[in-house]
């Protein structure tokens, strides 16, 4: 039997104060965020070779640019094949043929085949894991994703999220599992995978997105009470950074007048009340009817 969040238990989640949430996670999600930043940093050295080849297959791929239809697509597979040829010419080099293969994979994916930019995305987290491995791996649940292989999704988006569980990428991760859970109709699971979500996200735009989808999962779940307490979660969590830059903080706010949860939990309030009945019948005495 599924544990089914209770609304106990989601008033005193939502009730918990914003500041309590993100003050110790953040401190967290910082020192993990520089010691990330110290890793990418460190220099990677490819031969002189391996730089040539690059860079000519750079070259191809600026040709795609200005292209639009069946040109940009022609233009994007030459350019994906003549990274996978480095792949090919450099497997005793593993970073040059890292930096082809995550190249490729993301020509691949905007040519729309999927298939094999799952499988160079795959190669790149394989040939360098600490540089490539969460980003290339985003790439692969994405691909199967995408290829409506919904397991297999849910799994490596599993993966991604426990590579560097403070980065955004894993914090997408985290919201596709549930999306994918909900649109699987596992609307109880969907939930408890998007208050997960919610716990690990940083105040402010993660919030509100993470609201958003787990409101409008309360809603197709019939709990209009609790939607309505994830919105105001939301709000309270752009409200605790008014000390933020104003034009951040306009953003912010922006991203809460477009919540589309909002606009769906008030159309469910007013079909509940029978607004729209009312207006019906008045509509119709205004005609004489």
């Amino acid at each position: 039997m599924k544990i089914v969040l209770s609304t106990f238990v989601m008033l005193a989640a939502f009730a918990l104060p914003i500041a309590a949430q993100n003050g110790e996670g953040n401190a967290q999600k910082k020192a993990v965020a520089e010691a990330s930043a110290e890793k990418a940093q460190a220099k990677v050295v490819l031969s002189q070779a391996g730089r040539a080849a690059l860079a000519a297959a750079k070259e191809v791929a600026a040709r795609t640019r200005g292209l639009r239809g069946p040109e940009r697509a022609q233009a994007l597979e030459a350019a994906a094949t003549a990274y996978d040829k480095v792949i090919a010419g450099f497997t005793a080099e593993a970073p040059v043929a890292a930096i082809a293969a995550i190249t490729a994979a993301d020509l691949w994916r905007q040519q729309g085949s999927l298939p094999i930019a799952e499988k160079d995305y795959l190669l790149a987290a394989q040939l360098d894991g600490p540089r490539y491995g969460q980003r290339a791996l985003l790439g692969v649940a994405d691909m199967q994703r995408r290829q409506k292989r919904t397991d297999e999704a849910l799994a490596t988006y599993q993966k991604v999220a426990a590579i560097d569980p403070s980065s955004a990428r894993a914090h997408e991760a985290r919201l596709w599992q549930a999306r994918l859970l909900q649109g699987s109709e596992r609307i109880d699971d969907a939930i408890l995978a998007f208050q997960a979500a919610l716990e690990s996200a940083d105040a402010g735009a993660q919030t509100t997105e993470t609201c958003n989808f787990l409101a409008l999962a309360l809603l197709d779940k019939g709990d209009l009470d609790a939607a309505g307490r994830a919105i105001e979660h939301a709000e309270q969590s752009v409200t605790s950074l008014e000390e933020e830059d104003p034009i951040v903080q306009e953003r912010l706010k922006k991203g809460l007048e477009s919540m589309s949860a909002k606009k769906a939990l008030q159309r469910l309030r007013d079909k509940q009340n029978g607004v729209g009945k009312d207006a019906a019948g008045l509509e119709e005495g205004r005609a004489g009817k």
